[in-house]
């Protein structure tokens, strides 16, 4: 049995990621049964996709919140417990649901006549499951329940996992610090776990082509890493998105309300970037960015595979490399 780890910040699209990965699937690979598992407690509302295993049958966020009355982190910390506690109800319907899901592809293949059934017999690789984890940090900084949850997955069910991190690709391309940190998130991700990992950007349809950090891309290689993002030197780049960052900010502060005027921005040259100077504008924050960019980029530590999800040559990608990692050949 081979299955992937969702995991990722909010927003990231986890959600979005697993069904089409399961439709991809039923395309590429029909003769993989797949199981999704939701492990997010705080999940609301119907599932775009057919959830096997509901964590929210055993505890709920919302019900947590109502009757133990808990804020949402202390909720969250409650529910890792109970999950903790639950381990076996959640091996035992993952074992039931992978069942169900071979019984029903063996019902679904045709028929053969006798003559042939003694020569051929339905064929089908490893059950395998994707794993939609939950984004809150609670979940891995304050509780050890994810860990131990992996560690049974893979004794119980001799399951070989891959850690799949996903980030917003418009959110981590946005400027150099936010990139830095979503690189940070990832190795942390990848030391917490001790799995194969692949880190993926999601979103990658959303991203705008003239964007700045991304028009010196190589779609010929696999990975993506922090020189990727950076068509010039650190300085320059720096230089220029923070006058980008100064536009904005004129253009938001600069309208009037009936006569008066709220224009903050009063040098006429803070538009220009030749007047930014790095160590003197946000100088903390660049040189901790600058240090922190050397160690991930020196080390080749993180890389990324950008991801439209309904894009199949992307989709494809990824799933090879998951494979690759997960020693999913046959």
């Amino acid at each position: 049995m081979f299955g992937e780890l969702i995991c990722g910040p909010p927003g990231s699209g986890k959600t979005t990621y697993c069904e089409g990965k399961r439709q991809f699937l039923s395309v590429y690979d029909p003769t993989r049964p797949v199981v999704i598992v939701n492990l997010d407690p705080a999940n609301e509302g119907v599932f775009p996709y057919p959830c096997d295993v509901d964590i929210r049958e055993l505890v709920s966020h919302r019900i947590v919140m109502d009757i133990e009355h808990l804020g949402p982190n202390g909720s969250y910390l409650f529910c890792a417990e109970v999950m903790q506690n639950e381990i076996n109800w959640l091996i035992e319907h993952i074992e039931v649901s992978v069942q169900q899901r071979i019984q029903e592809m063996l019902n679904s293949t045709p028929p053969v006549s006798t003559a042939a059934a003694s020569f051929s017999t339905p064929s089908f690789r490893a059950p395998y499951l994707l794993i939609d984890c939950p984004g809150q940090v609670e979940f891995y900084l304050n509780s050890t329940m994810m860990c131990t949850l992996f560690t049974v997955i893979q004794k119980r069910l001799h399951c070989s996992l891959c850690t799949v991190h996903l980030i917003d690709a418009g959110v981590a391309t946005r400027d150099l610090p936010t990139y830095v940190s979503s690189c940070v998130l990832s190795l942390s991700t990848m030391i917490d776990h001790e799995l194969p990992h692949v880190n993926v950007l999601t979103k990658w349809d959303t991203l705008d082509k003239n964007d700045l950090l991304e028009n010196n891309i190589d779609e010929r290689s696999p990975y993506l890493f922090a020189s990727d993002f950076m068509t010039e030197n650190f300085d320059n780049l720096w230089q220029r998105q923070l006058q980008r960052k100064r536009r904005l900010h004129h253009l938001a502060t600069s309208f009037s309300i009936g006569n008066e005027s709220k224009s903050r921005l009063d040098a006429p040259n803070s538009l220009d970037p030749t007047s930014v100077e790095p160590t003197k504008n946000q100088g903390r924050l660049y040189e901790y960015t600058k240090a922190l960019m050397s160690v991930v980029e020196g080390y080749g530590l993180v890389g990324y595979l950008p991801l439209d999800v309904q894009n199949s040559d992307m989709m494809l990608r990824v799933t090879q490399e998951i494979d690759n990692a997960v020693g999913n050949f046959f």
